[in-house]
């Protein structure tokens, strides 16, 4: 696609937009694995979503006059951004927090903004975004607090969230660079993708009753595959294609405020004061790192 990178509010509301979509998916994910494995979890939401954008394309002849070669991207963005990020973070957040998760993967920028040094020279990080993205992180320590990841369980599942952050990071960077095309196409590719990985990691470390699970269970499955996956996916590639790989990034900064406000009421873990109080300071950081730059 040509044209200037989006920037200001047309940037600003779809990263709101896209994130409090995403956000969802930390205390839903948390609650449903209290039932069904990670695993299985994460390749039913997979299913769900690539049904949901199958029948959508389908109905409004999304994929006509899509390259083939679309399919090899989204097979490459369906572990990068779908099966293996999302079984990591299942798998996490049978340890962890919510809020906690989504501020730990909200590293994803600083990932983004490493790999753009080799990979995207025209969008290597300037002094303001740096300046940004340290004072998102500083929020982010903020919040966590000195308490957050003490050692066993908790130290891993971290470990997890940092491995799915830089998977994101590539599948953002992927997408700036190659510039695949059709937001919509992609996307089911990459949801089928990643409900086969994932049902193939259900196959090979989960039990065969994974999927005997009640009524509630599954309605957080299609609220994953929908709002949580389809949903917040397409925007983020239509995004990904029109702003600076660094800048579609920044989802990753505002996941977390989104997943506390979610978690509250939906499993009991209300915010600290800290929380609040590094949220801002990640908003800040936000808005330096995605202000309108000088030519």
């Amino acid at each position: 696609m040509s044209g200037a990178p989006l920037s200001g509010w047309p940037l600003w509301w779809r990263l709101l937009l896209v994130s409090g979509l995403w956000a969802t998916a930390f205390p839903v994910v948390r609650l449903a694995t209290r039932s069904m494995p990670p695993f299985a979890l994460s390749f039913g939401r997979g299913v769900v979503a690539a049904v949901v954008m199958l029948g959508f394309v389908m109905a409004t002849g999304a994929l006509r006059g899509v390259r083939r070669g679309i399919w090899r991207h989204g097979l490459l963005l369906g572990t990068t951004n779908g099966w293996l990020p999302n079984c990591l973070l299942a798998v996490a957040l049978v340890s962890l927090g919510a809020a906690t998760v989504a501020l730990i993967q909200s590293t994803t920028p600083l990932f983004v903004a490493l790999l753009a040094f080799p990979f995207l020279p025209a969008e290597r990080p300037g002094l303001r975004t740096l300046a940004g993205m340290a004072a998102g992180f500083a929020g982010i320590a903020v919040i966590l607090g000195s308490q957050a990841l003490l050692g066993g369980d908790g130290l891993l599942a971290g470990g997890l969230v940092l491995l799915s952050a830089l998977s994101y990071a590539v599948g953002t960077v992927y997408v700036r660079l190659r510039q695949p095309g059709s937001p919509v196409a992609l996307s089911v590719g990459q949801q089928a993708a990643s409900a086969l990985g994932a049902g193939a990691m259900t196959l090979l470390f989960e039990p065969a009753g994974a999927f005997d699970q009640p009524i509630e269970v599954w309605g957080a499955v299609l609220w994953l595959g929908v709002v949580s996956s389809a949903l917040p996916l397409a925007f983020f590639l239509a995004l990904a294609q029109r702003a600076r790989a660094t800048d579609a990034a920044m989802t990753g900064y505002l996941q977390p405020g989104f997943a506390a406000l979610f978690a509250a009421p939906l499993l009991g873990e209300w915010p600290e004061p800290r929380v609040w109080l590094g949220g801002a300071v990640v908003l800040l950081g936000v808005w330096l790192a995605t202000g309108r730059r000088g030519p």
